[in-house]
Order: structure tokens, then sequence, then C-alpha cells
């Protein structure tokens, strides 16, 4: 699969970046095909990559109980692993290819670091992109554990 930067304008991750940025960035990454139930990440494993879905769909479950929990189903245009980035910790939930075939874009934590070491502006855009989505997905868990039990109004 080409990579292009109209493929990766859709990627919320890249907000902001031009079709020259994005045609930097784009050799930077690699491109990563899976497969319906193939495990693409293992909770609990360190963390050394970030992912763009370019095609297809993956789910992100938790295994930290009995029973798996199906979290949410990203597809294209969505990133994962961005937390990686930010402090190389253990992931904190699996990531398996839910659809018949699914495209990946990924880029190493050192290839991409050493790229926004050389376009600062990519960087700081890209990580701007970063601390917006978590925020956004630290709000809404926050607000789902505000919900009282049994549903109801806050």
């Amino acid at each position: 699969m080409e990579i292009t930067p109209s493929i990766l304008h859709t990627a919320e991750l890249f907000t902001g970046l031009s079709e020259a940025q994005l045609t930097a960035l784009a050799a930077v990454g690699q491109v990563s095909v899976f497969h319906r139930g193939d495990i693409i990440l293992k909770e609990g494993e360190q963390s050394t990559a970030v992912y763009v879905v370019l095609k297809g769909q993956v789910e992100v479950v938790s295994e930290l109980t009995e029973n798996t929990t199906s979290l949410i189903i990203l597809g294209a245009g969505q990133s994962f692993g961005e937390m990686s980035l930010l402090d190389a910790g253990p992931r904190s939930a699996t990531i398996r290819c839910l659809s018949a075939e699914a495209s990946l874009l990924t880029f190493s934590r050192d290839d991409l670091l050493a790229f926004w070491d050389k376009e600062s502006r990519v960087g700081y855009k890209m990580l701007f992109n970063i601390a917006r989505d978590l925020a956004f997905k630290l709000r809404i868990r926050n607000l789902t554990n505000a919900l009282p039990k049994g549903g109801g109004d806050l």
C-alpha cells in the first residue's frame, strides 16, 4: 500500500501538517498488514511504537480481569500507542485485528523522535494532537466513572 499525504490527512494525529510534512513523515513509518484475530500488541509489553490505522478495524481489549473486555473499535484514521512516545511504559491494553485485513502505519519511537529532532514543527503539532486526544479520552473516562451505577443523570 502506497502511503500518500491524502491517506494521512484522515488521521487525527496528523492534523495541521502540510503535504510536504506528511510526505516526509510517511517515509519514517512502515506499513504492516494484519489479519482477523492477529494480536498487534499485548497488554503489559514494552511500548516501542505508535500506530495509525490506514485500512480495516482493530479492537482494543483489556485482559486485566478474568474476562476479556472490549474497550473500543478503531478504524481508518485513528491511532493507538501514543503514550509510548511520552513514557515508554508498558502497554495498557491488547490490540487485535478485527477486520479480515487491516493495514497499519507503524512508527518506531526512536525513529519518530529522531524525525522530530530534525522537524520540530512536525513534532510540536503531533504532540499537541496527542495531548488533545489524551485529554479527550481522560475527560470521557472521568465522565463515565462519575455516572451513578445503573445509569441515571449526573
